[in-house]
């Protein structure tokens, strides 16, 4: 049962606090939370106290708004208006626990938590038994009064202050990780500066949660934008680059300024005294540490600066696959890598393949991807093993959204040798061989077998390539390349050479047994392309059907047959094997097919981008370094101020050429440019085009 307390109309003792659980009545209310001051006869101890209730001053009978102003800041109940009197003994009689209220009863009622532990607690034990209970209630309110930041500022202060004794007594505060406080402005908490204190005299190392903490709530660290913004990420990066900066973590030194404990109350009537803990170091008196971590907030920061803008322009898409490529895998949250690490798991020692638009979907992507977003997407999914084919790393197109897409598992090493001619020589021969086996409606079993064993077989490949070239191979057979895009990479074969491809078609169109219509029709376009007599083909598929090579065979033997009336090779009722002397001849010709496209790609000549006569003020080649921006941004500035006008797919390739995003780098120009000159340095979008007023800036 609660202690009951009814004070009388003319009370002849001084004030006096009542304890938690008193009941009492005051204006016509009764509360029973007790924890304040109440009483008329004012003391001397108790005559400034802003939080003391007199029940002799008028009190509003009519219920009034919780949620109006009626506290002034650093008013007192004595000088607060009846209707304002009335407001905070509803709050009080309420369970001090409407979120609505006006945050002046809040900080009212807080004064007297602050002289009963700060000041009763100097001569009374009574008062010093009850720090659990004024701790307890404090937390509680900052459960309900937490968003205002100074109430959590005050509130949390004097937490820390009160906790004082257990610290004295000897705890070791860094064997636990360090309290999740954030900065409060004037000074770092005071658990933190204990904590790496107990480090500098113990010469223990400050760990990287530790560390953080710190670089979060030491006011002497300057944090822009991204801190706050990306906190978890921040928090992340920058745990990995002290590591990685300082393994066995920062030594403090131990400093001779002495740590003091000191509050600043919320009450103008109170100045607790300062004290001493113990001999523990002021870490924070010294800059040494600070300066160190200040370089590592910086970095951060930087690296961080296009995932936050992208955060600040799209707060709703903060996990959308467009701003997560902006960070490494590493740092994406953790639904976003979980999903990364599922698929992985998804694809085990084997491929799968689904729609570009598909993928990107399972990362909560926005839309279709740009050249430079598919890209960075390629690049963190090779980042963790992951093959895509097609490969746009090599040049390949963007997929669009519906378009299928191969991924496998790779090793570290892959990404390094895929571009080598006997690799392109074979992936152009499976493009061959897949259009031909498409032709017909339905791609014969043995006929995808053959071309998988064909890949088997190219020992000259690395194990690397061969995987690539199985995935590149399950794609063109759902969507094969057209016979025109092929045409263009063959032109430059002589027609002995188209030849003997087209002769290769043709046998590989009969590795089956059979040859129909469709395949006929289309092998009579391959035929046409390379400029020879479609007649030839039929000589071809007749020599295939006996097992004669093309040089055996007479093609006029067979100029009645068209793509009308050719007739399966065996009944279709007949189960057709292909011996392994029929393997072995396609094999061989599938060596010489690629041996042909080999010398295509080692002999091909990368044509030389138009020359472009330089704009006035250009420095392309000025040697001039702006220290405004990093070197990576500072050399794409200096390529795209070459011309006065770009197409966004130029820009696109020389951003990848740089391993540079096209948005996020020409976002970071045109910042940086902005507040250096006040202007950008490019404007439209397509085409961009550079802005001529700031070229004469950029020459200074």
């Amino acid at each position: 049962m609660p202690a009951s307390f009814r004070l009388p109309s003319a009370p002849k003792s001084d004030s006096q606090w009542l304890s938690a659980g008193t009941v009492i009545e005051l204006g016509g209310l009764s509360i029973t939370g007790g924890m304040m001051y109440v009483g008329s006869s004012l003391g001397e101890s108790y005559s400034q106290e802003q939080s003391l209730i007199n029940p002799k001053l008028n009190v509003t009978k009519v219920k009034v708004d919780l949620s109006e102003q009626r506290i002034p800041y650093w008013l007192s109940y004595k000088c607060a208006t009846p209707q304002a009197r009335r407001a905070y003994l509803q709050w009080l009689a309420d369970g001090r626990s409407a979120p609505e209220a006006d945050i002046g009863f809040v900080f009212l009622f807080f004064y007297g938590l602050e002289r009963r532990a700060l000041v009763d607690t100097l001569t009374s034990t009574e008062a010093s038994a009850e720090i659990p209970e004024l701790i307890a209630e404090i937390k509680r309110l900052l459960t309900i009064y937490g968003d205002n930041r100074s109430f959590q500022g005050y509130a949390s202060a004097l937490l820390d202050y009160l906790s004082h004794s257990q610290i004295i007594g000897g705890s070791k505060l860094y064997l636990d990780p360090p309290p999740s406080i954030m900065a409060q402005g004037y000074e770092m908490p005071i658990p933190l500066r204990i904590g790496l204190g107990q480090m500098a005299m113990d010469k223990r190392p400050v760990d990287a949660n530790w560390a953080l903490a710190w670089a979060l709530t030491d006011p002497n660290i300057s944090r822009r934008t991204p801190v706050n913004r990306c906190g978890a990420v921040f928090g992340t990066l920058f745990k990995a680059e002290y590591e990685r900066r300082h393994q066995a973590g920062i030594v403090l030194a131990q400093n001779k300024t002495k740590l003091k404990l000191s509050y600043r109350p919320a009450s103008s009537t109170l100045t607790p005294p300062s004290m001493y803990i113990g001999d523990l170091p002021d870490v924070t008196a010294t800059s040494v540490a600070r300066k160190k971590l200040q370089l590592i907030v910086d970095t951060c920061t930087t690296e961080l600066q296009p995932y936050s803008r992208y955060i600040g322009r799209n707060p709703d898409n903060a996990e959308a696959l467009e701003g997560l490529l902006q960070l490494p895998a590493a740092l994406w949250p953790s639904p976003a890598f979980a999903e990364l690490q599922d698929l992985k798991v998804r694809i085990g020692d084997d491929l799968i393949v689904m729609s570009f638009g598909e993928l990107a979907g399972r990362f909560k992507s926005a839309g279709a991807l740009s050249r430079d977003k598919a890209l960075a997407f390629a690049r963190v999914l090779e980042s963790l093993q992951i093959g895509m084919e097609p490969d746009v790393l090599a040049g390949s197109k963007t997929p669009k959204p519906e378009d299928r897409i191969a991924l496998f598992v790779t090793q570290s090493e892959d990404g390094a040798c895929r571009a080598t001619p006997a690799y392109n020589a074979a992936s152009v021969t499976l493009d061959l061989a897949s259009a031909v086996s498409s032709a017909d409606e339905d791609t014969s079993y043995k006929k995808v077998t053959l071309l998988s064993q064909h890949i088997d077989s190219w020992s000259h490949l690395s194990v690397a390539h061969r995987k690539r070239l199985r995935a590149h191979l399950r794609i063109q057979l759902q969507q094969p390349p057209t016979i025109a895009s092929l045409k263009i990479k063959l032109d430059p074969l002589a027609i002995e050479e188209k030849r003997t491809i087209a002769s290769f078609l043709a046998h590989l169109a009969q590795a089956d047994g059979t040859v129909s219509p469709s395949e006929v029709k289309l092998l009579e376009r391959v035929y046409k392309a390379f400029q020879l007599d479609p007649q030839l083909l039929y000589g071809d598929l007749h020599g295939a059907a006996a097992g004669v090579s093309r040089s055996l065979a007479k093609s006029a033997a067979y100029t009645h047959l068209s793509s009308d009336n050719v007739q399966r090779s065996a009944p279709a009722s007949q189960s057709y094997v292909l011996n392994q002397e029929r393997i072995a001849q396609l094999q061989q010709e599938t060596v010489q097919v690629s041996a042909l496209l080999a010398r295509v790609f080692t002999d091909e000549q990368v044509d030389k981008p138009e020359e472009v006569e330089p704009i006035a003020g250009s420095m392309q080649n000025s040697g001039v370094n702006f220290e405004w921006l990093n070197a990576e941004h500072s050399a794409f500035l200096r390529l795209i101020i070459s011309r006065t006008e770009w197409s966004r797919t130029e820009l696109e390739a020389a951003a990848s050429d740089m391993v540079l995003m096209l948005d996020g780098a020409l976002e970071q120009i045109n910042d940086m440019a902005f507040e250096h000159f006040g202007m950008p340095v490019t404007v439209g979008e397509e085409p961009v085009e550079i802005n001529a007023d700031i070229l004469d800036k950029l020459a200074l």
